[in-house]
């Protein structure tokens, strides 16, 4: 044995039996290497088995601590208490669970856009654990904004949560509407709903609900949009819808444009409703006027139907409006007839007629002194000079704007007719060149003096506003 190396057994003077790693030879001489693939097999098993282990023991491990951290970060901004212990009356809905009030009422008068809050306690009277969450499913989802903290929760037996509930109103509504509750016990596959109430009014503000716009016949229809003819909490109003577009530029305007009538208060400008802001029913209300706008009356009546002092106290209201906005430092920049709104007939009515349409209006601390006629802001025929040779232009642009409408108010027709103005170029041409429309011949002089104040070629000599409607008082 000694002479044949790992040889443990000898018989006839040979080598009969070798160490486990090991088999003899043929002549029992040597004892080679093997391999004894059962042994080997069984401890790449037992080392697969270990290496399982090990990654089970981490697994469960960090999940065990995660889980630990996560129940840190739920108590730190979520309540979780005994049923048992705790003083508050619950209600019991079935299937094990139960809540301190089955209505949550955010009350009246809410601030629109402000985050509104209320506390829900729901418990789990059941002998498992209780995966619970709550959520809406409301259609109108658009018109408020709901959300709820812990957003899930799993409860212990015999324990209870209490949920923030979080609301924003979106617009003037009022809501009455189910969320639902949703429970889950594990041992069941389906999950339990059950329905609590949240009701809210807010307050009145610019900001309206779209479904309490009633659209009646169409009045127009524009680059912008569609006008429609409706009503709005009984009132006769007028729907200005924008059309479906993603033009951030059209949006932007809109937006400006509600900005700036949502400030305005003056008897003289047309009394903006508010707007909605909701994705795809984006539209303004302003109030109707009953006879549309100057320039549909000229096109309805005749010059007899409408007497001179009556133009004159249309033209003193619309001048009003542009008052209004002067003093507070805004150019209305598309000054003329159909911008003019006409409310009454009656001479005896404090205002027969009102500024409109405010979406190319601008600030002037906005514009600075270097706004000039680049993008084609206005209607050419009633543009200043100082426009039309892209000059840089002020509150005189709009008074030269208030003389063509004022002309043509007078005229009870156009300033530049077709007949003599065949092409329009040539009277954006004549104008900027310093002539004016020689239709004003027909007025009178003591018409004709107001309108030539107001349409001066050199800005510094054309009157203010306040200085025009103490010269219309006059002549009224």
């Amino acid at each position: 044995i000694s002479y044949v190396s790992h040889c443990i057994e000898i018989s006839n003077s040979k080598c009969s039996k070798c160490t486990i790693w090991h088999s003899r030879n043929d002549n029992g001489t040597l004892c080679d290497e093997h391999v004894v693939w059962w042994v080997l097999f069984i401890i790449i098993l037992f080392a697969i088995f270990v290496i399982i282990i090990f990654i089970l023991s981490f697994v469960l491990t960090i999940k065990h601590i995660d889980n630990k951290m996560h129940q840190k970060e739920i108590a730190k901004t979520t309540t979780l208490f005994k049923i048992s212990h705790s003083n508050i009356t619950f209600i019991q809905l079935g299937d094990d669970v139960v809540v301190n009030r089955t209505e949550l009422n955010f009350g009246d008068q809410i601030d629109v856009d402000t985050q509104q809050r209320e506390l829900l306690c729901v418990g789990n009277t059941s002998k498992h654990n209780m995966k619970i969450q709550i959520t809406t499913k409301s259609a109108t989802i658009k018109k408020y904004e709901f959300d709820s903290n812990p957003k899930i929760i799993v409860l212990p037996s015999g324990e209870a949560c209490e949920f923030e509930i979080l609301l924003t109103l979106n617009c003037t509504t009022n809501i009455n509407q189910s969320i639902m509750l949703v429970t889950n016990l594990f041992t069941k596959r389906n999950d339990v709903i059950k329905k609590l109430t949240i009701t809210a009014t807010s307050k009145l503000t610019t900001r309206l609900d779209p479904d309490e716009l009633q659209e009646d016949n169409i009045l127009g229809e524009g680059s912008f949009g569609i006008v429609y003819k409706g009503k709005y909490r009984n009132n006769d109003v007028v729907i200005k819808k924008m059309k479906l577009c993603n033009n951030n530029d059209i949006i932007d305007d809109f937006t400006k444009e509600v900005a700036m009538l949502d400030k305005f208060r003056s008897e003289f400008i047309v009394h903006f409703y508010g707007a909605v802001f909701i994705p795809n029913k984006i539209c303004m209300v302003t109030e109707l006027a009953k006879f549309g706008s100057l320039q549909d009356l000229m096109n309805n009546k005749n010059s007899e139907e409408i007497d001179m002092k009556l133009r004159v106290k249309f033209i003193i209201d619309a001048a009003r409006g542009i008052q209004y906005l002067h003093s507070n430092d805004i150019l209305h920049r598309d000054i003329k007839p159909d911008n003019v709104l006409v409310f009454s007939l009656d001479l005896n009515n404090k205002v027969n007629a009102k500024l409109t349409d405010f979406g190319a209006s601008r600030n002037v601390n906005m514009l600075m002194t270097n706004m000039t006629f680049t993008k084609g802001v206005g209607t050419p025929k009633y543009m200043a000079p100082e426009i039309l040779n892209k000059e840089h232009y002020k509150k005189p642009a709009d008074v030269y704007s208030f003389a063509i409408t004022t002309l043509e108010c007078f005229l009870w027709g156009e300033a530049f007719p077709k007949s003599t103005y065949i092409f329009p170029w040539t009277i954006a041409d004549d104008v900027a060149s310093g002539k004016r429309p020689i239709t004003i011949k027909t007025l009178d002089e003591k018409y004709r003096n107001v309108i030539e104040k107001c349409w001066k070629q050199n800005t510094q000599e054309r009157c203010t506003i306040i200085e025009i409607i103490d010269e219309l008082k006059t002549i009224i």
